[in-house]
């Protein structure tokens, strides 16, 4: 099964470990064809281990080789492709975002997002994911800001396209 895992924090700060490193500490017996994409913590691999299991097992393997948490957000191909269908049209001045979750956000939660929105976001959830909408830079709308400094639980973000980059070359 062909999976993704978006790793939080990874070319930020003092926390830019080269490709062959992070390829190096995700690799294993249960993870085949391990590569990068991006320089912004997307790894991809083929491994028959459920997500559930993979992210508590990735982050060990990233603390212990690079000397830092690193939160993991395991997704299957099928997770991205449907993640990708359930994005709605974009205008043009308009850009998606994907919030990541390891377990599916709580009604407090949710309604710390909706409280943090501004007038032009749009917000989407699925079981793991949100799907926000926004118009200009990510940090124009006051949930980009909210996403940074006020709003657990620990989460990662990808834009829209990269999910559909990530598709295309999975395919």
């Amino acid at each position: 099964m062909r999976s993704f895992a978006f790793l939080r924090g990874i070319n930020v700060g003092n926390r830019r470990p080269k490709k062959d490193e992070l390829v190096a500490a995700v690799a294993g017996p249960e993870l085949r064809d391990v590569s990068t994409f991006q320089a912004s913590g997307n790894v991809l691999f083929e491994t028959d281990v459920p997500g559930s299991t993979l992210e508590p097992l990735l982050e060990e393997r990233l603390a212990d080789r690079l000397g830092y948490e690193v939160p993991c957000f395991v997704r299957t191909l099928d997770d991205l492709v449907a993640i990708v269908g359930d994005l709605p049209a974009l205008d043009p001045d308009q850009k998606h975002q994907v919030v990541f979750f390891a377990t599916p956000p709580g009604d407090d939660t949710k309604a710390a997002y909706a409280d943090a929105a501004g007038a032009t976001d749009d917000l989407r959830w699925r079981e793991r994911e949100l799907l926000w909408t926004h118009r200009g830079g990510m940090l124009e709308s006051p949930l980009g800001d909210a996403l940074q400094r006020l709003i657990p639980p620990v989460t990662t973000v990808r834009t829209g396209a990269t999910l559909e980059r990530l598709i295309a070359r999975s395919r």
